[in-house]
């Protein structure tokens, strides 16, 4: 009897022991810092923390001020306290990028891969420009994550919006603000994620304010994955991949799933007053010739999004390379008179089964711009039956594209289209 009974025992606290370990009541960090809500002793006291290396675990509030931040040399995993929801109790308010990756050197080769990093956790409240800012990183996980009240930062660049550009972002993966001549290439590789984080980029000025939700550009061989995010309120592109390059080995892929956007009605028209404010936007820009050239253009697969768009020309979805496949995602469209749903102007994309409901300029769009021939592209199945089109459901300037779905209203001024229609 005693022998069962001890068995029992021993059994409830295995099971007892297995729960709190899940629960991460067990964790063992390698240190845990709690905040002051003191510029002058938070940051040193996470900086310290992270130059240990290994798990760090940030209990309570810490105050950057304007100008804290803490550098990212080796590997580590900074981590926050969630309430019973999940939601991030631990908060940083203020700071200049946060947590920083800089560069070693702007010289090529770059010596060896960049830290691993995970940030999570954590309610970042106030950060100037974005709160995290990788340009030097073998991989990195951002998730779980809140962001607000991301304060804009003046750029010295004049345009017609004005004499300064402002910007503000989620997070920033690539080298193009830490070396703006050229890709780096090793510099920003790895598997990158961005995993269910809430990010709201409010700001008092949105029409000179460029924003980005979560903006990848200029990596090498990276493997992008952006899921399960909520976005709001981002004045420019929400989430954005730009100039991403696949590596010696052929490795580099983007994929964009599962995410929530509500765009807002107004933003910011730099670089061009073309569309904004956007939902997804992918594919290559600095460098357009790098949409068609297979051996740098990281493929894209879109799927599962829910979008909504509210501008006079906002898009739901744009592709600025060949290859992007577009699927099952839904865009809710706000009747702005030049908005577009789904635009592909690089060739052999493949958009299918996407739901476009709502008002705008058109649900469907492919055309070539600049190196990008905007052809040999398919829309198939396509629900496009609750939209309502002010110029045309479907828009084809490009060549050899191939339309399957119901019968809808379409201005092809293409060659050899193929519409495959029926009622």
């Amino acid at each position: 009897m005693k022998n069962a009974k001890l068995k029992s025992a021993v059994r409830c606290i295995s099971v007892l022991v297995t729960f709190l370990v899940a629960a991460g009541t067990l964790y063992a960090y390698d240190s845990v810092v709690t905040g002051n809500n003191n510029p002058e002793l938070d940051v040193k006291a996470i900086q310290n923390a992270v130059d240990k290396g290994g798990t760090v675990l940030l209990k309570g509030t810490f105050n950057f001020g304007q100008k804290g931040q803490v550098i990212i040399k080796n590997d580590i995993e900074i981590s926050g306290e969630n309430d019973d929801k999940g939601s991030p109790m631990t908060k940083i308010i203020g700071g200049f990028w946060p947590f920083h990756s800089p560069l070693p050197t702007t010289e090529l080769p770059i010596p060896g891969p960049g830290p691993k990093m995970t940030i999570k956790n954590i309610h970042f409240d106030g950060a100037v420009w974005t709160p995290m800012h990788f340009p030097y990183t073998s991989g990195a996980e951002i998730s779980g994550n809140k962001i607000t009240n991301v304060q804009p930062f003046e750029l010295a660049i004049k345009w017609k919006g004005g004499d300064t550009l402002w910007v503000n972002a989620g997070a920033i993966l690539g080298t193009r603000f830490a070396h703006r001549e050229k890709i780096l290439p090793g510099a920003v590789t790895g598997l990158l994620t961005f995993v269910n984080n809430e990010v709201d980029l409010k700001c008092d000025n949105p029409n000179i304010t460029m924003g980005q939700g979560a903006f990848y550009i200029w990596t090498w061989g990276a493997i992008i994955e952006i899921k399960g995010n909520t976005f709001k309120n981002v004045s420019r592109n929400t989430i954005e991949t730009l100039d991403n390059y696949i590596d010696e080995s052929g490795s580099g892929r983007v994929t964009i799933t599962d995410n929530k956007i509500i765009t807002p009605s107004d933003g910011c028209p730099f670089p061009g007053p073309t569309s904004y404010p956007n939902g997804i936007v992918v594919g290559w820009f600095l460098d357009m010739s790098g949409g068609t050239d297979p051996s740098r253009n990281s493929k894209t697969v879109i799927m599962n999004n829910y979008i909504e768009t509210s501008g006079e020309r906002a898009s739901g979805i744009i592709s600025l390379g060949d290859g992007t496949v577009v699927l099952e995602n839904k865009i809710v469209m706000g009747g702005g008179s030049k908005s577009k749903g789904i635009s592909l102007l690089g060739s052999n994309g493949f958009a299918a089964r996407n739901k476009i409901e709502g008002s705008g300029a058109w649900a469907l769009r492919t055309i070539p711009w600049k190196e990008l021939k905007g052809s040999e592209n398919t829309f198939a199945w396509n629900d496009i039956s609750e939209f309502k089109a002010s110029s045309a459901d479907f828009m084809c300037l490009g060549n050899n594209n191939t339309f399957i779905g119901a019968k809808c209203n379409v201005d092809d001024k293409g060659k050899n289209n193929k519409m495959l229609s029926k009622n």
